[in-house]
């Protein structure tokens, strides 16, 4: 059979939930064509309309229609180009499925309401004039143009408030002297405009109509879905990150600042055991640096295990895909062919890291580098750039010639204060930690080792428990440990079950990922994780943000970037929620470039995830795995071209199958029209795939 009809077949077959979800996606700049065609049809019966009504205006005391007017400016909004972009909005595939859905609606909309609407206006013999009317009249076309206004600028004004609370921002001058000439125009009295004379009253009115007229399609540009209204603040040399306060840990903060304002030290290495507080450290001098008049650029960079590939079977680090992270954080503007010349890319982040003195901070490096390589200036006279990096491997530190500073384990006085902050108030009485629960806290403190992360965690599950009892019972539970996982594990068997599923869920994706909260809530609602009995899809997922709310209180999940968006989850809590998850296998984000082997595929599978590798090919000669119990299994943002035919046939109950970004992918195996209870399925981004299905 051939690749068309291997897929057509597929898709005849496959259920109706997933033959919706493969049409929204495949053919998703189908639909975003689709409709921009409908637009086009109407901008070109508006222009038809628009001419045949300034012809009739050329007759003396003529006014256009009001339902003409009311039909052009309906015309106009439909054919804008934000209407596309309100359509498609950021975030995981889920978000391209909704978009395209609400897209086929919206061309139908259009085809069947305005456009055939407007055929009329068209017509030969058709009027759209009337005669001029009253004075009265004109004053109320401004009072409703003014009201008009009043509203535009309310939309930009919230959208500027909203734009304005990125750190870094400031508000664009043309945005502020927009609103400052809608402001004027909105406080002029119709009163003042009507004078004895009813001609210069007319006169009066319609000129400073036209006015509101232009002001209102001024204002278009800024309400446009997109636009920005904000420009970035030079004079700021860095955008502060979130940090939880954490007590202690000012002697370690100082004297890095110390070696950063003085002229000996150019590399500083932060080394620690996962969990320390290394990062939170870091975030704080980062915050304060942005403070000091002698660095003009602060810039953070997230490193993790991100930067590992394999050569030759080695384990190497990606030099360039590393100075694409530093090129973005430091806004380069690089042309096409600067993308994959690592020569080039070190000559301009060299070139812009000289410029005055900069910070640049590297978390969670796991591996030695050329600094050179990069394109990282060592300081020389007054320009250059400092170099921190936080590290869990004291060889790392001392490959890269770095000043070395240890972060241990807090001292017991500073580990219960830290206690007390996060676990509240209610433990205390009188200013004291109560007599009848202190003994048992006291243990419990000293099995997190003085480990912030595990301190936290125990601490805001323990809020609440006020009885002694509460507290025997933990201290019984933390007995049994023999390590900072352990103690990890005890906050997640404080959550309830829904939220324990949930969380080992996050551990799919790669280590120190940031996670699109809406995509994540997506995933939890297909899996079944969000109950769905008697619930609309919204309520759902609300729920799903009550659940993400609870994650990140309880120190299992931190909010990143501003917090609204994204959330990841600590490399360290990762690794205990695999470790409670012997039926997951999960090698996201390990540059891999072939399937794990077939033993590794066990029958008793929950959940795979292999995103963001470079797995090419899965082989032919491979049996199908024998996974019957598997539910989901996420292969995206990998290289794969070919799936053979059979490589489903034994997941029966599949619900998410995830192969998006899969660039290379050119058909989908038979097996998969076998997978019955597959709720989801995402091609987002297969190019490759998107000429073989037909619908």
């Amino acid at each position: 059979m051939d690749a068309i009809g291997a897929v057509t077949d597929i898709v005849k077959d496959v259920v109706p939930t997933v033959k919706k979800y493969v049409k929204y996606q495949i053919c998703h700049n189908d639909y975003v064509n689709e409709f921009k065609e409908m637009q086009t049809q109407l901008k070109h019966r508006r222009q038809d309309v628009e001419n045949g009504l300034h012809a009739q205006l050329m007759q003396p005391g003529k006014i256009a229609k009001g339902e003409v007017e009311a039909w052009l400016e309906k015309a106009e909004q439909e054919t804008a180009e934000k209407v596309v972009e309100d359509l498609i909005c950021k975030g995981g595939c889920f978000t391209y499925i909704c978009s395209s859905r609400k897209l086929d609606k919206r061309t139908q909309s259009l085809t069947e309401g305005i456009f055939k609407q407007g055929e009329k206006y068209t017509s030969a013999g058709e009027s759209l004039v009337v005669d001029t009317p009253s004075i009265e009249y004109w004053a109320t076309v401004f009072e409703e143009k003014q009201e008009r206004l009043k509203h535009q600028k309310g939309d930009v004004e919230a959208n500027l408030k909203t734009q304005r609370m990125q750190p870094g921002k400031i508000a664009r001058k043309e945005a502020e002297e927009w609103l400052e000439k809608a402001g004027l125009q909105i406080g002029i009295k119709v009163e003042g405009l009507i004078n004895q004379a009813e001609c210069s009253s007319s006169t009066n009115l319609k000129k400073n109509i036209e006015e509101l007229k232009q002001t209102l399609e001024e204002g278009k540009e800024f309400t446009n879905a997109g636009v920005s209204l904000v420009i970035d603040d030079h004079s700021i040399k860095g955008v502060p990150l979130l940090v939880e306060e954490c007590r202690g840990r000012d002697d370690i903060q100082d004297q890095i600042l110390e070696w950063l304002k003085g002229d000996e030290v150019t590399r500083i290495a932060v080394s620690g055991m996962g969990g320390v507080g290394k990062t939170t450290i870091m975030k704080k001098v980062h915050n304060q640096l942005l403070k000091e008049p002698k660095f003009n650029k602060v810039i953070w960079v997230k490193v993790s295990r991100d930067f590992d590939i394999i050569v030759q079977q080695k384990k190497k680090f990606d030099i360039l895909k590393f100075q694409k992270r530093i090129a973005s954080s430091l806004e380069l503007k690089l042309e096409p062919e600067d993308h994959e010349n690592e020569t080039k890319l070190a000559g301009l982040i060299s070139q812009k890291l000289r410029q005055g003195n900069s910070v640049l901070i590297l978390d969670d490096v796991w591996q030695q580098f050329c600094l050179e390589d990069v394109g990282i200036p060592i300081l020389d006279g007054n320009n250059g750039c400092k170099l921190i990096l936080t590290t869990r491997l004291q060889e790392v530190a001392r490959a890269m010639e770095c000043e070395v500073i240890s972060v241990n384990p807090l001292p017991p006085e500073e580990a219960l204060a830290l206690f007390l902050e996060k676990v509240g108030s209610a433990m205390l009485s009188d200013g004291r930690i109560k007599v009848d629960i202190r003994p048992f806290l006291e243990q419990i403190l000293q099995k997190c080792g003085g480990v912030p992360l595990a301190i936290m965690t125990v601490a805001k599950s323990m809020r609440g428990k006020l009885l002694p009892r509460h507290w025997k019972l933990a201290l019984s539970e933390f007995s049994k440990f023999e390590s900072i996982i352990d103690c990890l594990k005890f906050s997640y068997e404080c959550l309830e079950p829904q939220c324990q599923e949930c969380f080992l869920y996050c551990a799919l994706y790669p280590e120190d990922h940031e996670i699109w909260k809406d995509e994540l809530i997506e995933y939890w609602i297909e899996e079944g994780l969000i109950y769905k009995e008697g619930k609309t899809r919204e309520a759902m997922n609300w729920k799903g943000h009550d659940i993400v709310d609870k994650l990140v209180d309880n120190c299992l999940l931190e909010l990143v970037r501003g917090g609204e968006y994204l959330v990841s989850m600590h490399d360290l809590l990762r690794e205990m929620a695999l470790e409670i998850s012997p039926q997951f296998l999960v090698k996201a984000g390990m540059a891999l470039e072939k399937l794990p082997e077939e033993d590794e595929w066990r029958e008793d599978l929950l959940k795979v995830s292999l995103m963001k590798n470079h797995i090419t090919e899965i082989p032919s000669s491979m049996l199908p795995p024998k996974c019957p119990m598997l539910t989901t299994l996420l292969m995206s943002n990998n290289r794969i071209s070919t799936v053979p035919e059979a490589f489903f046939e034994h997941m029966l109950r599949l619900k998410i199958l995830d192969l998006s970004w899969n660039t290379e992918l050119s058909r989908l195996p038979t097996s998969v029209s076998k997978l019955e209870k597959l709720t989801t399925l995402l091609l987002l981004g297969c190019k490759s795939l998107r000429e073989k299905i037909w619908f």
